[in-house]
């Protein structure tokens, strides 16, 4: 048998957590968090329809309390569109952000 792989079974698989400190992505799981600019403005990011705009935040709006760390399928995902995940467009080279649906692909 190949080096590579190693078997495991079903029944002593162990469980993925549901809450605390994930060290290899440095996020908290399953945490509500917001993106926010380091910029004067402090703006928050917000969904307009499938993209994730800075805007000003305002404590009102359910569409900038968006964000959580998903343990199992290691993406962050919206809050506001529950099947939605953060993506980067063009396989990760462009500068913008939208939501879709998830697919935890990596780049």
């Amino acid at each position: 048998m190949s080096q590579r792989w190693r078997i495991v079974y079903v029944d002593t698989k162990g469980k993925d957590r549901t809450k605390g400190l994930n060290k290899n992505f440095g996020f908290e799981i399953n945490r509500a968090f917001y993106l926010r600019s380091r910029l004067p403005m402090k703006r928050v990011a917000e969904l307009v329809g499938s993209d994730v705009r800075l805007r000003r935040w305002n404590a009102s709006r359910v569409r900038q309390q968006t964000f959580k760390f998903d343990q199992v399928s290691k993406t962050v995902k919206s809050e506001y569109h529950k099947s939605y995940s953060l993506e980067i467009p063009n396989s990760g080279r462009n500068s913008q952000l939208r939501v879709t649906t998830t697919n935890s692909r990596w780049w």
